[in-house]
């Protein structure tokens, strides 16, 4: 007669599938049947995953399917197996309710925007609590802020490099006044091709000093800020593989 080891093999089971409840950031969706989609969905406890959701584009599920739009701010509870490329969805409910963003034509747009900016830099599965914190709070402030600051993109981007490892070194100075955006750090002279002017540099020094929740913002000209983004999109190229937006056009019609 062959004695199993319940224990053991429940033990086993249990080590593949595990449940969690963790926050999460919706990404992107595709259709993937009838009534099914696979979400690309950002979490906090699990990292960047991919879910497949089984019938939420039925007739009798369209507010199942319109909490998995992008940037909907979710709790979720998962099944999770390691090294498996498509995870399930047990139970999920909205957040964090947007109240303004998606009536907003700036909000969305900036919204938008960050949301490519963050789906072309967060790759790894891996999970970090404090850029998820950041992410859904910065998302929380900018719906819930009655006046839009103009420079949220640019402080958001500042403030997104430092999670990611490139964020620029605070050694302006008089004598070092000069960005170079190859190696993240203010120089003394105009020597490299990948260099902020001295007045941009400036301007970069003083919106890494501002805090993006604080809602506070400089006196920067359309131009600048313009320029500024550019500069901004050109930085995260120089320290990131493949790294090109569809949405930067857009976003300077609408700052216009």
């Amino acid at each position: 007669i062959l004695k199993l080891d319940w224990q053991k093999l429940f033990s086993q089971c249990s080590s593949e599938y595990m449940y969690h409840k963790t926050r999460a950031i919706v990404f992107h969706c595709i259709k993937y049947s009838e009534t099914s989609v696979i979400a690309k969905i950002y979490t906090e406890k699990l990292g960047l995953q991919s879910y497949m959701v089984k019938g939420v584009r039925a007739a009798k599920s369209k507010s199942k399917a319109a909490m998995l739009q992008p940037l909907t701010l979710l709790e979720m509870e998962v099944s999770h197996r390691e090294n498996k490329g498509l995870q399930y969805i047990k139970e999920f409910r909205r957040g964090f309710i947007y109240q303004s963003i998606p009536f907003d034509t700036l909000k969305s747009t900036i919204s938008l925007f960050l949301l490519e900016v963050i789906s072309k830099t967060i790759r790894e599965h891996e999970p970090n609590e404090e850029l998820f914190e950041f992410l859904y709070e910065s998302f929380c402030a900018l719906d819930e802020t009655e006046t839009l600051n103009p420079d949220f993109h640019l402080i958001f981007l500042l403030q997104l490099s430092r999670y990611l490892g490139f964020a620029p070194h605070g050694n302006f100075s008089d004598k070092n006044c000069f960005f170079e955006m190859s190696e993240g750090v203010f120089v003394t002279q105009q020597s490299t091709l990948n260099l902020m002017d001295k007045k941009e540099s400036a301007l970069l020094n003083d919106l890494l000093q501002v805090n993006l929740f604080e809602n506070s913002s400089l006196k920067i000209s359309r131009v600048e800020r313009k320029q500024m983004i550019k500069n901004l999109l050109l930085y995260y190229q120089l320290h990131l593989e493949n790294f090109s937006l569809k949405s930067p056009e857009i976003l300077e019609e609408i700052l216009d």
